[in-house]
């Protein structure tokens, strides 16, 4: 069904690699945080050629309380700062939304170049752009393949809800994308309470977003 996957480096990148051990796969490109890193691995990857069609996943912020933590969210289109707005393959889409089960189809996206930790900013970018979920890097991902002709998917997982606030990691990314360790840690013992449960919803979310791989690989 798809010929290579992109997904954001780290716990994301290893649940769908897990996902795919022992299994006829796609190639996996990953990349590090935020668009611009993820226009740097879609470059990369085209090195080789253009796949026809490609499903980018990972997890997502939440932007609206009729979803929850583990749900598996189908991008229908994905919108910048500017405006600018990326319609997802409808056909992949629908296939996806066969294959597994409850998951939320006709979803819009917002692509942040920061993370939105706080829950009022949150509500805030929903009710100004209307959108449903964000995240840092399908705008990039889905732009530079389409681009190149490649028909492409978005499946994000919910990792954190509306209502709350997570750790302020925005400081903690350097210019490659990375998070750096040391950044995390100050993240986490800043706010405790938000800590152990961004923690624990992340680990939901990436057992969800294994399940769904493993999934949409059995029936290709």
């Amino acid at each position: 069904m798809f010929e290579a996957i992109f997904v954001p480096r780290g716990a994301e990148e290893g649940a769908v690699r897990r996902a795919l051990r022992g299994r006829r796969a796609p190639a996996v490109w990953a990349s590090g945080i935020g668009p611009a890193a993820a226009a740097r691995a879609v470059a990369e990857a085209l090195k080789g050629g253009a796949p026809a069609t490609a499903l980018v996943t990972g997890l997502c912020g939440l932007l609206s309380p009729s979803f929850a933590v583990g749900d598996l969210l189908l991008y229908a289109t994905v919108t910048r700062a500017d405006g600018t707005t990326l319609s997802c393959d409808p056909e992949l889409a629908a296939q996806l939304g066969q294959r597994l089960r409850g998951a939320q189809t006709g979803i819009a996206a917002y692509a942040s170049e920061s993370i939105v930790a706080r829950s009022a900013d949150k509500r805030a970018l929903a009710a100004r752009c209307g959108v449903a979920a964000v995240d840092m890097e399908s705008f990039a991902f889905v732009e530079g393949l389409q681009r190149a002709g490649t028909r492409v998917a978005v499946l994000r997982v919910g990792s954190d809800g509306v209502a709350e606030d997570l750790p302020d990691l925005s400081r903690g990314v350097d210019a490659e994308g990375t998070l750096r360790s040391s950044a995390l840690a100050l993240a986490m013992l800043s706010k405790p309470l938000a800590g152990a449960r961004m923690a624990a919803n992340g680990l939901r979310a990436l057992g969800e977003l294994e399940r769904a791989l493993r999934v949409i690989v059995a029936s290709a």
